[in-house]
């Protein structure tokens, strides 16, 4: 009984080992997408672009999402589709609140400036096209919401 007990500790003991070089090695991958070249400069390049802050302040005008260049289109894409990635890891509950304390105001900007493209544009050929962003990203909007009305309350 006692050398269970022992084999049982171990094993407990090597799977926490286990997990903490797992979320290490999560982690790693995650700063690799979120500080790759391409990625940044997409970003930069939705958060600049004109028709989309104009979709994101709702002017009403859904038809602006045909007249975006394609170079915008390609980052938002790009941008959309890493999110779509890391959104993945909702698998990993400690892992996305994590991720989600550190990016959830990156992870929504992004949606706000994209959700017109994925869902008026994009969607019309895949319905299922970027859900996992989609989810992620209301996540993300949750978690500012209470991060605000905590602001606020105090």
């Amino acid at each position: 009984m006692g050398l269970s007990l022992v084999r049982v500790l171990k094993s407990y003991g090597e799977s926490n080992r286990k997990r903490e070089a797992n979320l290490f090695s999560n982690v790693t991958n995650i700063t690799k997408l979120l500080d790759d070249e391409k990625f940044i400069q997409s970003r930069r390049a939705i958060r600049k672009n004109k028709l989309l802050n104009q979709l994101r302040e709702g002017n009403g005008n859904d038809n602006l999402i045909f007249e975006i260049d394609l170079a915008t289109e390609e980052a938002a894409k790009n941008v959309a589709t890493t999110y779509d990635k890391l959104g993945f890891m909702k698998h990993d509950k400690e892992l996305e609140d994590e991720f989600l304390q550190w990016q959830s105001y990156a992870i929504s900007d992004m949606w706000l400036l994209t959700k017109y493209l994925v869902t008026k544009k994009w969607r019309t050929r895949n319905k299922s096209n970027l859900k996992v962003f989609e989810g992620l990203s209301n996540r993300a909007l949750n978690n500012e919401q209470m991060d605000y009305t905590e602001n606020n309350l105090s």
